[in-house]
């Protein structure tokens, strides 16, 4: 056993108070110039963005930390007027703010980290508001991406963009990307809010409503759909509000032109339900989510094949390109629609559509 050598523990502990002193110092004067060195590099920033449909304007922040590790750093209360279209005349509309803005390095050889936003909220322009996105107000929103070159704030801006173009557009992000918040959806001119996260499905990440909120807007507006039904809705974010309001189109077209029958309104809701959702969505997701519909409880089993077939019926129509208008007067009159279910057992299995 080594003796006890009091010079070589005195060298040691000023060695370690030295180094304690250095990163004191080192952590001291990066969060002294940390606000000075973001607000000067903010134009920079801004120039690079907008060539990638991001416009940036009016940015502010309350405080700037630097992390203890020297890390990564913390912006706190950032604002920012907001344009994804600025190459267009409508410029700075939308709003963003964020309560805690994190660029945190977790891989330092690789120059490789993530970024993360709290307490978002976005409110986009209608000038701004992509064609595909079913809404316009973000709250309580958080984001996370992951592996991003931080040592290349482009190549990282970039990325981010990408990621969030995935998986707003196509649903579907591939990498390290986490987002949640509540929206604002707006159906058939009520306002309702939603749940909507990212799960993890196999090697990439998607947008999901929660069921609950699905459930409680169909409650609200009394449109019966069974869970197999608020199930597909909510595995189909971007398409959910006009799930929602075709339903309830559907439903209001069957109950004017057939107030006073029971059976005839029936087929004129599913032919017209059917036709609705397979021109806009096609006839695969149109049968996916009429289909469902045949599940809940209650019917029998003439009812059942009579919805069936008057969804394909439906589906068919709109294969043919046949007018909106002309669908009540076509369910009146067209030979192949079932108007009660007692004319299921005598109009041949044949005939009978699926």
């Amino acid at each position: 056993m080594s003796p006890y050598r009091p010079e070589r523990a005195r060298q040691l502990l000023i060695l370690l108070a030295l180094a304690v002193g250095l990163w004191a110092l080192a952590w001291s004067l990066a969060s002294a110039l940390a606000p000075r060195i973001a607000r000067a590099a903010l134009p920079t920033l801004q120039a690079r963005l907008e060539p990638m449909g991001i416009g940036l304007g009016d940015v502010t922040f309350s405080g700037i930390r630097i992390s203890p590790w020297l890390n990564g750093l913390v912006l706190s209360d950032l604002e920012a007027q907001l344009d994804l279209k600025p190459l267009d005349r409508i410029r700075l509309r939308s709003r963003l703010h964020i309560e805690r803005l994190e660029v945190r390095l977790t891989h330092p050889l690789g120059l490789r980290g993530t970024v993360e936003a709290t307490g978002l909220e976005v409110r986009l322009d209608p000038s701004d508001r992509p064609p595909q996105l079913p809404f316009d107000r973000l709250s309580n929103g958080h984001l996370a991406v992951g592996g991003l070159p931080l040592g290349d704030p482009r190549q990282a801006s970039r990325a981010i963009r990408d990621k969030l173009q995935a998986l707003f557009s196509e649903n579907q992000a591939t990498g390290e990307v986490e987002f949640s918040g509540e929206v604002i959806l707006e159906v058939d001119g009520a306002v309702q809010v939603a749940k909507l996260y990212t799960e993890r499905v196999g090697e990439a990440f998607a947008l999901r409503f929660r069921e609950e909120d699905i459930r409680a807007i169909a409650q609200a507006k009394d449109m019966g759909l069974v869970p197999e039904q608020i199930e597909i809705v909510s595995l189909y974010p971007l398409r959910a509000p006009v799930i929602l309001a075709l339903t309830d189109q559907a439903r209001a077209l069957a109950t004017k032109h057939a107030p006073d029958d029971v059976w005839l309104q029936d087929a004129m809701r599913h032919v017209i339900w059917s036709f609705l959702l397979a021109r806009t969505f096609g006839p695969v997701f149109a049968t996916s989510v009429t289909d469902a519909q045949e599940l809940r409880p209650g019917n029998t089993p003439n009812e059942r094949a009579m919805d069936f077939h008057n969804n394909a019926v439906g589906r068919r129509l709109a294969s043919e390109n046949v007018p909106l208008a002309a669908l009540p007067h076509r369910v009146r009159s067209d030979l192949d629609v079932i108007r009660h279910p007692d004319e299921v057992e005598h109009f041949g299995k044949d005939r009978l559509l699926r």
